[in-house]
């Protein structure tokens, strides 16, 4: 999820997005629409990071990450590499918060945007697991406000193949700058949702279109279907059996955290600008979730190892999208080609395969990859969100390449 801004305090492009809350206050559901979670199976034993004493030491990496910071691309950021449940690497670099001068940390929270998708997505899987909706149902089926939702389903949604628009990218100033100090219900967001002209950019099924409209539709329908704020099913029934105990939605626009969001400005005195980051309620299911590198790299393991979703769920979220034409939704195609699956985007390295999702948000950009054969995880997190800052798409870029390679050499996958 991403938005452009005309000034430091407003989104810039997309590149996935990342904020808070999900708790979206006022937005009690219809009775024929309320459910309970009972039918949701309940929460597996927590997975349990595994500390290999001592960490590797990757001086090629750790070079490249205080590099980032050295440059002034970001004041911080936290990598972790995790094999099977096990920390290969995990460090902090620059301070998490200019103001206070806190460091960086592996367990320092930062907003992961657009990362939420593939929670939204297996809180959906999660739902039909229990019997409550299937992939295929309409999204009228559940909010009938929404325009020609009769003609679109909730695995278009998943796969950003529902030719539904942004309200996000390219929304009004005025818009985007209130949604920085105000929480919003589930009826607001729908009606800033469907207003966003033109709705439908593309015909259902024809093809890949990125939106967060879609996403943060789809954790209203978590809500009406299980009668609970999304932050809580996340908690209970996402967070919790996956054993992330620094993984939150916050459930106010006005909850404190450690870790603040910049832009680059080489002119401030700091070199940065602060940028105030959107309501959680605003981004909802398409990015309002705060987590760690640590945390991150539980949740993929968790994911893999069947402790949240049944192992069929797993293989839909990880099985490429096909367009009604039969050919494969790309979320990019070229040297580096990226599929996309429901929430996960699906490609390879050393023609390992691999699962990877981004986001970038007000202050905040992050990248979390798997090797799911072999469950190795990479997981980045900056409080940057590189706006105006030359080299930071590229430095982002050869972090990620070299903590994957890295990886793949220790366990000798190639």
């Amino acid at each position: 999820m991403t938005a452009t801004h005309e000034n430091p305090a407003i989104l810039t492009r997309r590149s996935t997005l990342g904020l808070m809350l999900a708790a979206l206050a006022g937005n009690a559901a219809a009775p024929s629409l309320i459910r309970t979670v009972e039918k949701v199976a309940a929460p597996a034993t927590p997975v349990k990071k595994t500390l290999g004493p001592p960490l590797l030491e990757w001086p090629s990496l750790t070079a490249l990450g205080q590099a980032m910071v050295d440059k002034k691309l970001t004041p911080g950021l936290s990598l972790s590499v995790m094999a099977a449940g096990v920390l290969l690497y995990s460090k902090g670099f620059g301070l998490a918060n200019i103001e206070s001068n806190a460091a960086a940390t592996p367990q320092t929270g930062f907003r992961v945007a657009s990362i939420t998708k593939q929670f939204t997505a297996a809180a959906i899987l999660l739902l039909a697991e229990g019997g409550l909706l299937t992939l295929d149902d309409p999204l009228s089926k559940f909010l009938p406000a929404v325009p020609r939702g009769e003609n679109i389903t909730l695995r278009q949604l998943l796969s950003h193949t529902s030719g539904m628009g942004d309200y996000i990218n390219g929304q009004l100033s005025s818009i985007l700058t209130e949604a920085q100090t105000r929480d919003y219900t589930a009826d607001e967001l729908i009606k800033i949702i469907t207003a966003r002209q033109p709705f439908y950019r593309a015909q259902p099924g024809a093809t890949w279109l990125y939106s967060n409209s879609a996403f943060t539709l789809l954790g209203i329908v978590v809500e009406k279907l299980s009668g609970m704020a999304f932050a809580d099913f996340c908690a209970q029934h996402l967070f919790a059996p996956a054993g992330l105990s620094q993984t939150v939605i916050d459930k106010t626009c006005t909850t404190t955290a450690i870790c603040n969001g910049y832009r680059p400005n080489f002119r401030a005195p700091t070199k940065y600008d602060l940028a105030m980051p959107i309501s959680p309620s605003f981004a909802g299911g398409a990015g309002a979730i705060r987590s760690t590198t640590e945390d991150l790299c539980l949740w993929h393991l968790a994911l893999l190892s069947g402790k949240v979703l049944k192992p069929e769920s797993v293989e839909a979220m990880l099985t490429p999208t096909l367009l009604r034409n039969g050919k494969p939704a790309y979320e990019r195609q070229g040297a580096d080609p990226l599929e996309y699956g429901l929430g996960q985007g699906l490609g390879t390295m050393k023609s390992l395969k691999l699962a990877a999702h981004g986001g970038r948000i007000n202050g905040f950009t992050g990248h979390l990859r798997s090797f799911t054969d072999s469950k190795l995880t990479v997981a980045i997190l900056y409080n940057s969100d590189g706006g105006g800052a030359p080299g930071f798409a590229a430095a982002q870029k050869g972090l990620k390449t070299e903590a994957s390679r890295l990886g793949i050499e220790h366990l000798g996958l190639v």
